[in-house]
This record gives C-alpha cells, sequence and structure tokens, in this order.
C-alpha cells in the first residue's frame, strides 16, 4: 500500500508530535527540527527522545526531516554548514531516515551555474561522511539564482557529483507549477514527466509533496492550498499521482495551518484515491 503523510509541527514535544501521527493515522510524516518560536534547533530531553523513540520504532519505517530553509548549500557565501550539522545531529538522535533539503540560491555569484557547482562541492563532501541518511533534493518555486527551481539544474548537478546513486529527489507539484510547469493542465502532465525521467531520473525520486498551490502557474510564489481548494485542482493531482509511472511513490502533505479534523480529511481524501 503507498504510503501517506503529512508534515507536523513541533509545538510542545516530540510525544505529542508522533502521538499526533498516530491521532491522525499516517503512514509516515515531515517535520521541522527548529522550533517556530524561537528559530533555535529544537533541544528535546532525554525523556521527551526516549518516548519518542519507543513508539517510533514500533509504528514507523521511514521518517523525514525538513532542513531550516538558512541552509544554503548552493550559497558563495554564507552556507549555513554549521545549523546543518546541528539539526542532523537531532536526526541522528531521533532515528530519522530521511532530509529535506532545499538546494538553495547561488548568492555570492553571477549565475545559478556557480551555486550548482557549490552545491555539487557540499553534496560530494556531505555522502563521504553521511552513510546512513538519505538527503532528497526537494525542487524549488522561485527564479533568479535559485537553483533547483529548473529541473535542468538537477540534471546538471548530477553530472557533477561523485556518487550521484546517494542523491535523491523529493518534488514538490506546488513548487514545480509555480515555476512554470503547469501540471493543472492534464495534456501536458506527460510531458513533465518525461521531464522528469529525463533530468532527475523517475528511479531517484523517493518522495513526493503532493500539494495544491493559491498561486497561478509561472508566478514563483510559494503558497500552499488545501489540495481541490488551489488552481491546480484535486483531479489533475490525482491524476498525477496516480499515473502508472509514480504510483510507487510515497506522498506527503505539506498543509497551511488548519485544525485536525480538515487534516484528517485531507489523508482519508488522498487515501481514497488508491481504493
Amino acid at each position: 500500500m503507498r504510503k501517506v503523510g503529512l508534515h507536523l509541527r513541533f509545538q510542545t514535544s516530540l510525544v505529542d508530535m508522533i502521538n499526533d501521527a498516530i491521532r491522525l493515522d499516517l503512514d509516515t510524516f515531515q517535520c521541522f527540527l527548529v522550533a517556530q518560536s524561537t528559530h533555535k534547533t529544537i533541544a528535546p530531553s532525554k525523556d521527551d527522545i526516549d518516548a519518542f523513540l519507543r513508539i517510533r520504532r514500533e509504528r514507523f519505517e521511514d521518517l523525514y526531516a525538513h532542513i531550516s530553509y538558512w541552509v544554503n548549500l548552493a550559497s558563495l557565501n554564507y552556507n549555513g554548514h554549521r545549523a546543518l550539522q546541528r539539526e542532523l545531529d537531532t536526526v541522528k538522535k531521533l532515528e530519522m531516515t530521511h532530509i529535506v533539503l532545499h538546494p538553495g540560491s547561488a548568492n555570492g555569484a553571477s549565475d545559478r551555474l556557480q551555486g550548482i557547482d557549490a552545491l555539487a562541492r557540499s553534496l560530494n563532501d556531505f555522502v563521504k561522511v553521511e552513510q546512513e541518511i538519505v538527503v532528497l533534493l526537494e525542487n524549488t518555486a522561485h527564479g533568479n539564482l535559485t537553483v533547483g527551481s529548473s529541473l535542468q539544474d538537477f540534471y546538471l548537478l548530477r553530472k557533477k557529483l561523485d556518487q550521484p546513486e546517494k542523491v535523491r529527489f523529493c518534488i514538490d507539484t506546488a513548487h514545480a507549477y509555480a515555476y512554470g510547469y503547469n501540471i493543472a493542465d492534464l495534456s501536458e502532465q506527460e510531458s513533465f514527466i518525461r521531464l522528469l525521467d529525463e533530468t532527475v531520473g523517475i528511479s531517484n525520486i523517493e518522495l513526493f509533496h503532493l500539494n495544491d498551490t493559491k498561486k497561478n502557474c509561472g508566478s514563483r510564489i510559494d503558497r500552499h492550498e488545501m489540495i481541490g481548494e488551489g488552481v491546480i485542482g484535486q483531479e489533475a493531482l490525482k491524476s498525477f499521482v496516480l499515473h502508472e509511472k509514480l504510483i510507487h511513490i510515497p506522498l506527503l502533505m505539506e498543509l497551511p495551518l488548519v485544525e485536525y479534523p480538515d487534516q484528517k480529511a485531507m489523508v482519508q481524501l488522498v487515501r481514497s484515491w488508491h481504493v
């Protein structure tokens, strides 16, 4: 059965968060490891970690940590390596299996190619050291010096990786649409799926961020919406993720700030597509 999950927000404790995942009947979940109130890496107590791990080992196979946005491995200036290391330390304590990473922006560079080179160097160093954690690069929505909005950036990046098989991908539907890939048009979805295979390789996609969006195609503005209430629409998203070449890839939704019943309804909706 296909895994369906949500991005959950850390509020008071790890145990509360993982219990929310159980209440929502999730197969997996993603979270930031930075507290929203302080913008600092969370520092859970040993008791909280131990309680989290007891439930995690019993109920969940794969768990995803979304790395904070100030980690910018494509930058020629500040790249956030220390922040990344702090978050990785927590990832390991919580026995999370994947990190989801935005490629970043080529700050201090004259063009995106220099940012791609910087990102490749950082990833080459990363995979030499981190043998167990899987890094998933996520496509982005913005333009200018942002790396990874155009899927061609990932094609160029993979040519520069020493071990390309160790760098995997997370494709966000809202980001793709906002950048300019019109997946709301069913006739254009096939072209987009071919492009995915030609640039990152479908076999290298390990997660979909299944998101609708408030903003029009090509806006380059990232504003998530509830599935079916955005401009991509339920039928287009359903058609995309049920494509025969993509049907095996886990789905994870990053919803706007909504209450428990709406979160539950979204999970049930996406599960109903697979009956």
